[in-house]
């Protein structure tokens, strides 16, 4: 089914009017929503609980960061565009960023612009923030042309790799005889390099490495009873072991407007040339918890099983030379 997503744009204005309209030509040219503080109606409201709504009413979250720090929140002291980007990264919105070159905003500088093209009373916030957002999930552009180009693959990225609820016709729509609209049950299981689904964290001097599966539930009605196994590891384990692992995050419930629920599926070590999915311990307190040679890449199937239905999907599992895991979504089986 065909889905428009509303993105909401952020940036300073006065001196990203171009790159602005770019964005807005760009989202609209792709079929899809945009909505920026310039659009909305006067409010009595305070701003940014006005911002933060439309945030969360919006699928996708942009930032085009340029050479302005831009207008200061009284209450916090921050710029709008840095607490409208720190919301939409605590609330988990998808999201991308575009940043400027610095070559991009000197010329910007020589022209029309002027020196209003930078920023002249808040440059340590500015660099700052900038650093931040440079250290996510960003890319440097140099020209409106880039704009037009990364803000449309950027959307399609996001919906591919994220349930996004989006705008769907209501003719479209088919009604159940009641009058009211049904979806069949339906699991989605999603994984990536972010933070969100791949962690390494320090333990007594060394490195553990583990990669998560997002579980959501992409249907109507709430699964219940849900339990995740591991099948069909190819190259198989050393140690013949049983055909499903059953991974250590018990029996839980997902309704659909649940945020999707992470499961841990492997681990590993950066001192051992092992590691192990994150399945109760094979010889229970006693076994050897990591209990798979590094064989290069792995794949592997998930099964999400629910009272209502189930779904496999097969994924790819491989270790770099620091010993870093990397999971990688391949199809799924049903």
């Amino acid at each position: 089914m065909d889905k428009k997503y509303q993105v909401f744009i952020s940036s300073t204005y006065t001196d990203m009017i171009d790159e602005r309209q770019a964005a807005v030509t760009a989202i609209l040219e792709a079929g899809h929503i945009p909505a920026g503080m310039e659009l909305f109606s006067a409010s009595n409201n305070k701003q940014m609980d006005v911002i933060k709504r439309w945030i969360d009413a919006c699928d996708v979250f942009m930032l085009i960061l340029g050479g302005r720090y831009g207008s200061i929140d009284p209450d916090s002291g921050k710029s709008y565009i840095q607490l409208e980007y720190e919301y939409a990264i605590q609330t988990k919105k998808p999201f991308f960023a575009l940043c400027l070159t610095d070559q991009t905003i000197r010329d910007k500088a020589k022209g029309p612009l002027g020196l209003d093209a930078v920023e002249m009373n808040d440059s340590r916030k500015l660099a700052d923030f900038r650093a931040t957002v440079l250290g996510k999930m960003c890319s440097l552009i140099s020209d409106v042309k880039d704009i037009r180009i990364q803000a449309g693959n950027s959307i399609r990225d996001l919906a591919k790799t994220n349930n996004l609820d989006g705008w769907v016709r209501a003719s479209r729509i088919r009604s159940a005889p009641s009058g009211h609209t049904e979806r069949a049950p339906l699991i989605e299981m999603v994984t990536g390099a972010s933070e969100r689904y791949h962690s390494n964290e320090i333990q007594s001097g060394h490195m553990l490495s583990t990669v998560r599966v997002g579980i959501r539930n992409a249907g109507g009605k709430t699964l219940s009873n849900c339990k995740v196994y591991v099948e069909q590891i190819s190259p198989p384990p050393d140690i013949p072991s049983a055909d499903s692992k059953l991974l250590d995050t018990g029996a839980f419930q997902l309704r659909h407007d649940d945020p999707e629920r992470l499961v841990d599926i492997a681990a590993h070590w950066d001192h051992l040339d092992k590691f192990r999915f994150c399945a109760p311990l094979p010889g229970g307190m006693f076994g050897d918890p990591f209990d798979l040679n590094d064989k290069g890449r792995r794949t592997f199937a998930v099964r999400v099983r629910a009272t209502e239905c189930e779904r496999s999907a097969m994924f790819e599992l491989a270790t770099d030379d620091s010993k870093r895991l990397s999971l990688t979504f391949l199809r799924y089986l049903d």
